[in-house]
């Protein structure tokens, strides 16, 4: 560093600090989108659900996030992990990049715990609605998206598969 006057040592590193700070990247939080396979493996719980409509709410996890909706979920068909017949799902995280929604109808649900509350393990991908027989699904299980629609008969043979030792 060439030679400064005493005086003008201070102003060079507040000036040095500045244009540091002005330069650097902006960090962002970025939401981790697993592939299916992973999803599958690491939830807590997965069950074929009929949910009905997400009711708007504030509520504070244990974790990282305050909750915008919660949603009453009744348990049609279990495949991972023990849930109750009635249980509620919170989703709508504060966290802008991702979030969880659980709209009314059957649905295929990926689940993990904040403590008490049963939320999503997988982000947007979370839950995956069932219409007509048929679920939103991943032609395959490294894609992060579904991508098909499946009968959900075959999707659950598909995780059944998966989760085999």
């Amino acid at each position: 560093m060439p030679e400064f006057p005493k005086d003008l040592k201070p102003c060079a590193l507040v000036l040095a600090s500045c244009i540091t700070m002005i330069s650097a990247p902006e960090l962002k939080a970025k939401a981790y989108h697993p592939p299916a396979r992973e999803m599958i493996r690491k939830a807590e719980f997965i069950s074929l659900v009929s949910l009905k409509e997400p009711v708007q709410i504030e509520k504070k996890g244990e974790g990282s996030w305050t909750f915008g909706e919660v949603t009453d979920a009744q348990l049609k068909k279990s495949l991972k992990g023990s849930l109750p017949q009635k249980f509620k799902i919170y989703g709508k995280e504060d966290f802008i990049c991702a979030r969880c929604h659980f709209p009314k109808g059957e649905s295929l649900v990926f689940l993990k715990k904040d403590h008490d509350l049963f939320v999503g393990q997988a982000w947007n991908i979370s839950c995956l609605p069932v219409k007509a027989g048929k679920a939103s699904w991943f032609s395959s299980l490294d894609r992060i998206a579904p991508d098909i629609e499946m009968p959900v008969e075959e999707c659950i043979k598909q995780i059944s598969k998966e989760l085999k030792p």
